[in-house]
């Protein structure tokens, strides 16, 4: 799991095409990368878990057990989410989108700029080879986006994303059938294959779910460092389930 920040920037950028590049940026954090290859925490993640999230936002995250026997769950810090969230949504401007006309889709996007670092709340929970993010974010008017990615999916099913500083990816995009949950709900199966700037080459797959309830999103991405397939009923279950859990909230 242990990737280059280029390696990291570039998934960024991918995952970015279906809103989940915040979860992206979780995932390949240091002190997950750390949680993943020893078993636990670094000190550092650690003592930004101390003040990662707002307590009415983190309770409405999934319970530790939620994600398998001997999970170990990281909670990210607002800050960081806060920094990466939406980030490859108005792409840089180094960055080559092919085909274009995916460039003006996402343009055409009507993005309101991330929440503030107090409306986000995140996990990372490790188990095995699989990871597992969560965020759940009060998105104001951005959470309609939600209801946009299938047409997003629809328009651009393959999409390379280039820069000369970062290197390249073909990122394959579909949807998947999710439960019918709050006011929308997608589920995106998302295929990359990077190339660096130094010719190394990395593929990776995994799976996002979204929810927009109201105006907060749930957000789900799963994959596994060895290349191993998610289970895409599995993951449905959990998406439903991480909904459930933060509606209890607003009650």
């Amino acid at each position: 799991m242990n990737r280059s920040p280029r390696a990291r920037r570039t998934s960024l950028l991918a995952t970015g095409l279906v809103a989940g590049a915040v979860l992206t940026g979780c995932a390949s954090d240091a002190g997950v990368q750390e949680a993943a290859a020893t078993g636990a925490p670094s000190p550092s993640a650690e003592a930004a878990a101390a003040t990662s999230a707002p307590a009415d936002l983190a309770a409405g995250l999934l319970p530790a057990e939620a994600f398998g026997p001997g999970a170990r769950v990281l909670p990210v810090p607002g800050q960081r989410l806060s920094e990466h969230a939406l980030a490859g949504m108005g792409a840089p401007a180094d960055v080559e989108v092919t085909p274009e006309a995916c460039t003006a889709a996402l343009r055409a996007l009507p993005v309101h700029g991330p929440p503030a670092a107090e409306d986000l709340a995140a996990q990372v929970a490790v188990q095995g080879t699989t990871y597992t993010a969560q965020l759940l974010a009060v998105a104001g008017p951005a959470a309609g986006l939600v209801g946009r990615v299938p047409e997003l999916v629809g328009q651009c099913p393959q999409v390379t994303v280039s820069s000369p500083e970062h290197g390249s990816a073909t990122i394959d995009l579909a949807t998947f059938g999710v439960p019918d949950l709050g006011d929308a709900a997608v589920g995106v199966s998302v295929a990359v294959a990077a190339t660096e700037p130094g010719g190394a080459r990395r593929e990776s797959s995994g799976l996002v779910g979204l929810v927009q309830d109201g105006d907060r999103v749930v957000a789900l991405a799963t994959g596994d460092r060895e290349g191993a397939e998610p289970e895409r009923a599995a993951f449905s279950a959990l998406l439903e389930q991480a909904h459930e859990v933060q509606a209890e909230t607003l009650d």
